[in-house]
């Protein structure tokens, strides 16, 4: 499992906040915008964004909206979390740093 270590610290970086209980209290987690950025220690920088459609855990092939950081489940090179997503949920997308 990877943890964030810059600019956040300490993030479990595979857990997801759920569309449901973003409408059952209102707000995602807070850990910023979306589009928010942070640096694990596996390497990869990671990205807070919204699932777009439902994506397998651990997909290898996300493509991240640059504009609304909305993601599809096909086109690119962000990984999924290690856990299913639905349409709605939040979690961090991680790809090569360099």
């Amino acid at each position: 499992m990877a943890y964030s270590t810059l600019p956040i610290a300490g993030i479990n970086l595979d857990s997801i906040q759920s569309a449901a209980d973003v409408a059952a209290y209102g707000e995602p987690v807070d850990f910023g915008p979306l589009g928010t950025q942070t640096f694990a220690s596996d390497g990869l920088r990671y990205v807070w964004a919204v699932a777009a459609a439902t994506i397998a855990p651990s997909t290898t092939a996300c493509n991240i909206n640059t504009t609304a950081f909305t993601v599809a489940a096909t086109g690119g090179a962000y990984i999924s979390p290690a856990v299913s997503m639905v349409s709605g949920d939040y979690g961090w997308f991680g790809k090569a740093s360099v």
